[in-house]
């Protein structure tokens, strides 16, 4: 075939037709490829964002919750709830603790942040029975009856969506547990910016999308920048949805058919993220009517070619813009999740110190209570296991407080911290030594081999305390008692070493401190004494049960009765005659002395006004030390009763023990400064047993010093005590002081006493103490003798 006959410009047309419809589909199927495969791309980049939204969202959740379930662990917590159970009043202890419970959640709202934006609205504190304890917030309303309570009892964590005046409220749940058992509810309210924050990261106006958060109470729109739908209003950012119908919803996020959706469930919450994308604009590169252009005007191919060829170019420059948009938002997202693995790392050492603060003391870094009791079980599991003995020491400083009261704080502090090295330094490293909380420490030691063994050990922490302690530039000097059990011999659990170690410290006290005792079965039944004590005193005072004897004091120059002791007397229906040098004491542990003194006062106040018609005699009322720790309650209390029973002021003898004056305090030398301007007379009791000086009696305006029974008793057979006796009465005539002499039981007694000076006397030579009315017979005996003499 000739190919210059064939070549001719027919075949050249057909041939350029052919070759720029080859050249055209080549260009379409390449151009559709593109827009697939920037559509896919498209879509796996805002598939990646929503995952990475849910996860930041989820995470945010979890991290949360944990947070919360830490707080509600938190020592004040504990502290206010176990001085919720044991009964103390608002006045005694509770309100402290309510205090400190308050104001670590405050803290806890106002340092918990996320970029600046607060984490919690709003936290509370409820107890099971509906009752708000502590609120952030306590002026706003809250309804506690959308709070599944009976449901916390048995959950630890949970988070629910709660109906406020402010619309749904993502609220957070945590039960309270005192000693494994469920006491509150610790509510925390997430402030809807944080989540609208953590979703919308990576969102801008031109962005084209629509996020919403799916709550069991209705949606809640966190972003909405697509373009309006014609007729239909612009979305507002957070707004909430649950109850627009489905249309009403589509008009009002602007969203189409064409927009990408994404909806996905937010884990381990009730939540779900719906999402709305616009897509990318696609170009109308070829239609039908530039194909049949091209067809029509084959005898322009290259200007058609070129054309077309330059109409591709730009659509590959619109594709290849699109491709560098998604390629930076592809680069941003993985910029924050590199954020995100940051905040990972630092989320995990903000738990590992927590952790750690968990499980040991802040002040001292011992083992706390908790992780102590943990080791104590480890201990004793592990005794099983080997057949060997544990002992567990439980120790305090002795008058601890008084360090606090006198130097302050921070000094008590600098103590407890060197305390806790010297114990540190006498252990093994497989014993434990914890701070059991205030000035008391525990020690865990396994594998005891003797009890001679314990016995060294307490010896050696004995003399840790012969050597001072120096505290800014002072040295204090302050010892320890130690309580002792040991496994098995004296119990199987952790509960019950720890309670009969306590049990042989109280033991340790009252033998005088500064030594160290083992527990022994005894030590149980006086526990159990002062328990059943403590119950019946208890009912004692509230069925008025309590009884007020007078003992006549005596003129001993006359025998003329001049005043009275009033005295507290007990019988107990189960217990008999409970001796007052019992149950004082306890009163005085247990907060009831200022009952019992109160019924004192008033019954004795009140009888004395009733024996004036008879003959002006005085009634003198012993008053505890623990009374004079609310100094003017007590001041203005005895003004009172003086008011309510009309009992002259000066008729009144209140006596105060010598221990009380060691303190100085200025409200109590205040007070009794002022008793006595209003006329009442002052009394130091048992003078000679206590912290007897001179000084005491300058200082404070005393009329009367009473000599303690034990050196009347032994004048008879004690020199040193007849010495004794004459130099007290010495001294009182020198300061102008009246003394009146307990315990006199003869003759022989009386007249010694009148030969040095004596003015008054009590004993069982004249009266024991009786009740009133037997005492009311003896004045009107005493005046019909006056009478008829």
């Amino acid at each position: 075939m000739n190919i210059k006959k064939w070549f001719n410009r027919r075949t050249a047309i057909i041939v350029a037709g052919i070759l720029l419809t080859a050249y055209l589909f080549l260009i379409l199927t390449v151009t559709n490829l593109g827009q697939s495969r920037l559509q896919e791309s498209q879509n796996n980049a805002l598939d990646l964002k929503v995952s990475n939204y849910t996860d930041n969202l989820s995470f945010f959740f979890d991290v949360s919750q944990e947070n919360i379930a830490n707080l509600a662990t938190n020592i004040e917590f504990n502290t206010y709830f176990s001085n919720l159970a044991a009964g103390m009043s608002l006045q005694y202890g509770l309100g402290s603790s309510l205090f400190n419970l308050r104001k670590t959640i405050n803290t806890f709202v106002e340092t918990s942040e996320i970029d600046h934006h607060q984490i919690y609205q709003r936290l509370l504190v409820v107890g099971f029975g509906e009752t708000v304890i502590a609120d952030t917030d306590p002026n706003a309303l809250f309804d506690v009856s959308q709070i599944p309570m009976k449901l916390m009892e048995h959950t630890g964590t949970k988070i629910v969506m709660l109906s406020t005046p402010n619309g749904p409220s993502i609220t957070l749940l945590s039960t309270i547990y005192l000693q494994g058992k469920p006491v509150g509810v610790l509510i925390a309210e997430i402030n809807n910016d944080v989540v609208t924050h953590q979703l919308s990261t990576q969102e801008h106006v031109s962005s084209g999308s629509c996020l919403k958060l799916m709550t069991p109470l209705g949606d809640i729109l966190v972003w909405n920048s697509l373009k309006p739908l014609a007729g239909s209003k612009p979305a507002l950012r957070g707004m909430t949805s649950a109850s627009i119908q489905s249309t009403e919803l589509q008009s009002h996020t602007n969203t189409s058919a064409h927009d990408i959706y994404f909806e996905k469930d937010i884990s381990g919450t009730p939540f779900k993220l719906k999402s709305w994308f616009e897509p990318v604009n696609e170009q109308d590169i070829f239609t039908s009517a530039w194909f049949i252009a091209a067809i029509s005007l084959l005898a322009v191919p290259v200007m058609l070619g070129l054309l077309y060829l330059m109409r591709v170019n730009n659509a590959n420059l619109v594709l290849q813009t699109q491709i560098v948009v998604s390629s930076e938002q592809q680069q941003e997202l993985t910029n924050q999740n590199m954020l995100l693995v940051d905040e990972v790392k630092k989320r995990k050492t903000s738990e590992n110190k927590l952790a750690y603060q968990a499980a040991h003391d802040e002040l001292t870094g011992l083992s706390n209570r908790t992780h102590s009791m943990t080791k104590l079980d480890k201990a004793i599991t592990t005794a099983q296991s080997n057949q060997t003995k544990v002992l567990v020491m439980f120790l305090d400083l002795d008058n601890f407080k008084q360090v606090n009261d006198t130097v302050g704080h921070q000094a008590g502090d600098d103590l407890l911290k060197q305390t806790s090295k010297r114990l540190l330094n006498s252990v093994r490293n497989s014993d434990t030594v914890a701070r059991f909380g205030g000035d008391e420490f525990l020690i865990i030691i396994p594998e005891l081999s003797h009890q001679d063994m314990a016995k060294m050990q307490a010896s050696l922490i004995l003399g840790l305390f012969e050597q001072g302690f120096e505290i800014d530039g002072h040295e204090f000097f302050v010892s320890t008692s130690i309580g002792m059990s040991i496994y098995p011999q004296d119990g199987n659990s952790a509960a019950t070493l720890l309670k009969k170690a306590d049990i042989a410290l109280y033991r340790a006290k009252d033998a005088g401190r500064n030594g160290f005792s083992f527990y022994n079965e005894n030590m149980n039944l006086d526990v159990q004494r002062k328990l059943t004590l403590n119950g019946r005193l208890h009912q004692a005072i509230n069925s008025d049960e309590i009884e007020i004897y007078y003992q006549p004091i005596l003129d001993l120059a006359s025998g003329r009765i001049v005043g009275a002791e009033a005295l507290m007397r007990w019988t107990d229906s189960e217990l008999g005659v409970v001796s007052p040098e019992e149950f004082i004491p306890l009163s005085e542990k247990n907060g009831l002395i200022h009952k019992l003194g109160d019924i004192v006062l008033m019954t004795a106040c009140e009888q004395a006004a009733h024996w004036q018609k008879i003959s002006p005699i005085k009634i003198a009322i012993n008053f505890s030390s623990v009374q004079f720790r609310y100094c003017e309650q007590l001041q203005a209390r005895i003004v009172e009763v003086l008011a309510q029973t009309g009992l002259p002021a000066d008729k009144l003898d209140m006596e105060v023990t010598e221990g009380l004056l060691i303190e100085e305090d200025n409200t109590l030398m205040n007070m009794l400064a002022y008793l006595k301007q209003l006329g009442v007379e002052l009394s130091i009791d048992d003078f000679g047993t206590g912290y007897s000086a001179l000084s005491y009696l300058q200082k404070f305006s005393f009329s009367k010093l009473k000599i303690d029974r034990a050196f009347i008793n032994k004048m008879a057979s004690s020199k040193a005590d007849r010495a004794l006796v004459t130099a007290i009465l010495a001294m009182a005539k020198s300061l102008e002081l009246k003394v009146v002499a307990e315990g006199i039981e003869d003759e022989h007694q009386v007249e010694f006493l009148q030969s040095h000076g004596c003015e008054f006397g009590q004993g069982f030579l004249f009266s024991r103490p009786v009740t009133a009315e037997v005492f009311t017979q003896q004045l009107l005996d005493q005046e019909v003798c006056s009478a008829i003499a």
